[in-house]
This record gives C-alpha cells, sequence and structure tokens, in this order.
C-alpha cells in the first residue's frame, strides 16, 4: 500500500526546508514502525510504502498522529499507462456504483501522450460504461484522483486531512507540567505541533514513585507518544515534601504558592536536563488559580520560557481538543491529582506577589527543590 504525503507549512522554510522535509521523512518511518518498507521523496512529494498485511484504515489512523503532515490519500500506484490506470479502477468500481462521481488528472509528467483532460474523459466514460454510474462535475459523491508522474501514476479517492503544522523534533525539547485532568495532555499536543520533543513532569500524591505505573498519568503519556513518534520520558516527585511545609502558608495562598514551587522545580530540571521551556495548560481565568494576577505571581522570576499554549481557549474547546486526540476519556477518571489536594473553598484570585514570595522564602522552597529532585524517578 502506498500514501502520499503533502505538507503544507514546510514549504515556507526556504534554505532550512531540507531539515524539515528529512525529520518528517523520520517520523512517518517511526510511526509505521514495523509495517514501513520505505518513506522517500520523489518529484517534489512524500510517499510512505507499507509491507505486510496493514489496512488501509490502520495505515490511515497511523498518518493521522503525524505532525508535519498538510494531507495525505491512500493511493495504489501503476505503470503510467491509460490500460494499467483502468486495471487498478476496475477493482475499485464498488466505491463508484450507484453514485455521482467525477475523475481528476494531474499530469507532472509532460511527456504522457493524452493531457489531462483527455484522461479524465476517457476513464470516465469507461466508469459509466461499466456502471452506470452518473457524472457529475459540480457536486460529485465520489471523485477519482489521478497523477501521472515520471514512471509511475497514482489512483486515489480522496484527500484526507493531517495535523499540519512542524515535524515533532524541529523545535527542541520541553518539559510538560502533568496533571491529573483534560488539559496538560493537549498543551503537550499544541508544542508538539509546534515541532517540540516533549517529556513530562508529574506531582504525584503517593509515596514512592512507582505507584504511579499503571495509573492513567502512565496511559496519557504512553497515548501521546504516538503523536511525538518517541517515548516521551515521565519524571515523577513525591507531593509529600510540599505537604509538609504547608502549616506556614496561609490555606487561600497554598495553591498559588504549590504553583511558584511546581515553576521553579521544572525550571532547576529543565536547566539540569537540556529542555528549552516548560509548558503549562493554563486557560486564562478559567480556575483561582489561572487569573492573570496568579499567573504572574507564580511564574514570576523565572529564567526560561513557560509556553501556554490554551491560554485563549476556553474549557469547551479544551474538551474538544482532547476529545479529538484521543485523551479525554482517560483523562475524565478519577484520580486525586496534587491540585485538587491543594483546593480551598475561597482561594486568592489576586494574589500578590510580595505575600507569595514570602511565604516561599518561609517554606525554605529552594532547599524543599534541592530535596525533591534528589527523589525524583522517571517512567
Amino acid at each position: 500500500m502506498l500514501a502520499l504525503i503533502h505538507y503544507g507549512e514546510i514549504g515556507l522554510k526556504g534554505g532550512n526546508r531540507k531539515y524539515f522535509e528529512d525529520k518528517l521523512v523520520s517520523n512517518v518511518h517511526k510511526a509505521l514502525g514495523a509495517n514501513c518498507k520505505g518513506v522517500y521523496k520523489k518529484q517534489a512529494r512524500l510517499f510512505a510504502e507499507t509491507k505486510g498485511r496493514i489496512s488501509a484504515e490502520k495505515l490511515e489512523g497511523i498518518l493521522r498522529k503525524v505532525y508535519g503532515i498538510e494531507w495525505f490519500a491512500i493511493a495504489q500506484d501503476c505503470e503510467p499507462d491509460i490500460e494499467a490506470i483502468w486495471a487498478v479502477l476496475k477493482g475499485e468500481l464498488s466505491r463508484i456504483k450507484g453514485k455521482k462521481f467525477r475523475v481528476e488528472t494531474k499530469r507532472g509528467d509532460k511527456s504522457f501522450k493524452m493531457p489531462s483532460m483527455e484522461v479524465s474523459k476517457e476513464i470516465g466514460a469507461r466508469i459509466v460504461e461499466a456502471t452506470g454510474a452518473p457524472v457529475d462535475l459540480g457536486n460529485p459523491e465520489v471523485t477519482v484522483f489521478i497523477e501521472i508522474m515520471r514512471g509511475k501514476a497514482l489512483v486515489h479517492f480522496g484527500k484526507i486531512r493531517g495535523l499540519r503544522g512542524l515535524p515533532v523534533g524541529t523545535s527542541g525539547k520541553v518539559l510538560c507540567l502533568m496533571s491529573g485532568g483534560i488539559d496538560s495532555p493537549v498543551a503537550a499536543c499544541m508544542m508538539m505541533k509546534r515541532g517540540c520533543e516533549v517529556d513530562f513532569l508529574h506531582i504525584h500524591p503517593f509515596e514512592q514513585n512507582k505507584k504511579v505505573k499503571g495509573t492513567k498519568i502512565e496511559k496519557l503519556v504512553r497515548m501521546l507518544d504516538a503523536y511525538q513518534q518517541r517515548e516521551g520520558k515521565l519524571l515523577l516527585i513525591p507531593y509529600t515534601g510540599f505537604y509538609a511545609r504547608t502549616g506556614k502558608v496561609e490555606s487561600k495562598y497554598e495553591l498559588v504558592v504549590f504553583r511558584k514551587y511546581l515553576y521553579r522545580l521544572a525550571e532547576k530540571i529543565a536547566l539540569e536536563k537540556g529542555y528549552l521551556g516548560i509548558v503549562s495548560g493554563d486557560s486564562l481565568g478559567q480556575v483561582a488559580s489561572q487569573t492573570i494576577e496568579n499567573i504572574g505571581a507564580a511564574s514570576s522570576g523565572l529564567q526560561i520560557p513557560i509556553f501556554r499554549p490554551l491560554i485563549s481557549m476556553d474549557k469547551m474547546e479544551i474538551v474538544e481538543a482532547a476529545q479529538r486526540i484521543g485523551t479525554y476519556e482517560e483523562s475524565i477518571k478519577q484520580y486525586q491529582d496534587c491540585c485538587s489536594l491543594v483546593a480551598v473553598k475561597n482561594p486568592a484570585t489576586k494574589a500578590r506577589r510580595e505575600i507569595v514570595d514570602k511565604y516561599y522564602e518561609e517554606m525554605e522552597i529552594e532547599k524543599l527543590i534541592n530535596e525533591s529532585i534528589k527523589e525524583m524517578g522517571e517512567l
């Protein structure tokens, strides 16, 4: 089986275009795994050939998770000859029978004797004779696409929209703060769309890191692996160290102080491990900790950027995005993450930075961060 792959944004990259093309080729190859016979560039197009028994549906499902693809088509190839093209189509007439159709031909190889319009007329006439299906150029139910290249012809029945964006691995590595909610996986995917490789940091409520294994947190990370064609690291740190110090904090400020600890902890890990930024699932004003004042108080003074790709999205938009990437059902399963442990009925919504910083110092958070990193584990 053959997939014809087109990219969009990559085509605007000028002198760097080959780098992005090569990364997309590599990612498609990784995504197909054992099913891959080869991925290659030819005549300004990408092709992925499969081997073994892989269905068109499975191939489509794999390519739908590769960032950098504008659209793709599951095609059959043959000799660039009208009889060979017809031989392919004769095996697909059940797709057309009883439906309005049209034939659309693109002749990239101008040495092919018949013009595009003539190919479409000839193949269309044969389809009408074989099936009785009516031609409708303006509003067809089925379109037969024929593409004639040097050395081969392609036949397919439609373009499938890809995820677009940039191939993962073209924009460096980032560390995503992974909670037990809906937002974090969506934020991670949106950074993957911009070419980032994403690893994850989760502060968990258990005494031991190994207790996270098999939970929805690990399952969500593994689901997201398919979107970046690599196995993301899941870094784990227990919440117990922070919890032991919370007696010094006014309850309404506890969540903001926790978020400051979380950002500073992620920053130190990022600087030590070479991550170029931190990813957070914040949506402005969605919950008390995400007011503009609280976000500012929690993230002030950081040396590396925090990316918040969901910042302008409302909850319904985030839910819809989670459903599209397939993480929603897992995300809503019960799990007590640390943000819920520090939640109170009347949290501060306009936290003052000087108060947050005072609690930060009193709790000796810098010392706690060093202790937390010593307890860090990885799945």
